[in-house]
Parts: structure tokens; C-alpha cells; sequence
């Protein structure tokens, strides 16, 4: 199943897949990427759905903008919205490594 909403996912999919810009940057069991998300990407879907602010109304949003897909950012398609990025991201894409137990994966520099 393909799809952007977030809480179909949780209720439906054992393992999940987290794709940018055309790219699979996180994946593994949906219990693991909804609790210990690793690459900067989830963390900022997770942390923009409703109700995951701190006391105020206004959500939360990823900074930048989303990149064009005809000519797609160099190494990381991530590093130019990513609040970790470093040099590293503009050149090289990252793999896709399993990092945690149960198979979960991300395709992170620094993660």
C-alpha cells in the first residue's frame, strides 16, 4: 500500500517504508519507525501530525522546500531541508543500512 496518510499506516502495516524524493530513507517494522524513528526525514513527518505539539494549536513543519524531481538534489535527496546535514550529504547518497534490531534501516550519514 502506498500513501501519505500516516495513521492508515499505523493501523494497517506491519512493516513500513519511509520514501523522499523517490528514495527509501527509513524502513522496518511500523511499531519501531512510529517509536524510534532514525533518519531526520521521519522524525519530521512524526513530529508534524496533529496532536504531537507542545501546547500550542500550530503544527509543526519541515523547513524548505520539496525538491524538484526532474533534477533532484546531489547525495542525500534529504540534506537540503535536513537539520543535521553536513558537506558529506551534498556529495554522497547515503545507504541503506540496518541499524536496530528487527530490520530497521536508514539511509543516513549520521545515523
Amino acid at each position: 500500500m502506498i500513501t501519505h496518510d500516516l495513521g492508515v499506516v499505523a493501523e494497517t502495516c506491519d512493516r513500513v517504508a519511509v520514501m523522499y524524493a523517490g528514495l527509501i530513507v527509513e524502513q522496518g517494522s511500523a511499531q519501531a519507525i512510529f517509536n524510534q524513528p532514525l533518519h531526520p526525514y521521519t522524525e519530521g513527518l512524526l513530529a508534524s501530525l496533529p496532536g504531537q505539539q507542545d501546547g500550542g494549536d500550530e503544527l509543526t513543519t519541515i523547513d524548505g522546500l520539496v525538491p524538484d524531481l526532474i533534477h533532484p538534489p546531489t547525495g542525500c535527496r534529504f540534506h537540503p531541508r535536513c537539520p543535521i546535514a553536513q558537506e558529506i550529504c551534498e556529495r554522497e547518497v547515503p545507504e541503506l543500512l540496518e541499524k536496530a534490531d528487527g530490520g530497521q534501516a536508514v539511509a543516513c550519514h549520521f545515523r
